[in-house]
């Protein structure tokens, strides 16, 4: 799938997550979404939210099932009986993220709901697709953006999300709250841009508690158009704050 056109107008980067998250030559979705939801300006919603030292559920299991050598690398699993890596002295254990063996075991069903499901081949689309590949790209206006979807095929994007409920109707409030929608429009503009493809974008909900629920949200195009609408809004806005803070990000973004 990797048999793009690249240019330094649009790009892709196989690196680390830690690579992607300090790289504040371009903007992301989040930094977006910050500026939007916090108040904060832009010059410091560049800035990445610091990691927490406890993680989510949402996180191993973004690991686990997309990136297992780094959920081999940065978590420690504590299920009963089980023996720690090999060669895994007393410092490296305490600077790994610890999992109890009811997280772990909570993972594991969540990541075989997940490739298990039987309303659409996610197995066959995990399997191949691109996973937590950074796209880098420049739009006609000189505005510099990344992003790092979850995973992505020549038809779809995948973009999962743990939930404490996935009916439509209360992850539709999920997307409204966080902005999930505004992520998924430049998602699809930099895959399109990229491979010269409009794909369709998929939410993968799954419940974090058992029996760990997984259903399919797919935005409607109007939803979609609302979306691009307040992605190009919130793009303005962006820059004109930039602007009037004089960030040394601002030649992230095009011209105000």
């Amino acid at each position: 799938m990797s048999e793009w056109v690249q240019s330094a107008e649009c790009f892709t980067c196989r690196e680390p997550l830690s690579a992607y998250l300090a790289r504040l030559d371009y903007v992301s979705s989040s930094a977006l979404r910050r500026f939007l939801r916090t108040g904060r300006s832009a010059a410091q919603s560049m800035m990445p939210d610091p990691t927490p030292r406890e993680a989510s559920l949402g996180d191993a299991l973004h690991a686990l099932l997309l990136e297992p050598e780094r959920f081999d690398e940065s978590y420690l699993t504590l299920d009963a009986g089980a023996s720690p890596p090999p060669g895994l002295d007393d410092q490296g254990a305490a600077a790994r993220i610890w999992l109890s063996s009811d997280e772990s075991q909570a993972l594991k069903a969540m990541r075989r709901a997940v490739l298990t499901f039987a309303r659409a081949p996610l197995g066959e689309w995990f399997a191949r697709g691109e996973k937590e590949l950074s796209i880098y790209r420049t739009d006609d206006h000189g505005g510099r953006w990344k992003g790092r979807p979850d995973c992505f095929t020549e038809d779809v994007i995948l973009e999962l999300k743990t939930a404490s409920d996935v009916r439509p109707a209360r992850f539709a409030k999920s997307r409204r709250r966080y902005g999930y929608d505004l992520q998924a429009a430049l998602y699809i503009e930099g895959i399109a841009r990229l491979t010269g493809r409009r794909p369709r974008f998929l939410y993968v909900a799954v419940e974090s508690s058992r029996p760990h629920t997984v259903w399919l949200h797919e935005p409607t195009e109007a939803e979609l158009e609302n979306a691009r609408n307040t992605l190009d809004d919130a793009r303005k806005r962006f820059r004109a704050g930039l602007a009037r803070s004089g960030g040394a990000a601002l030649a992230a973004t095009g011209p105000a």
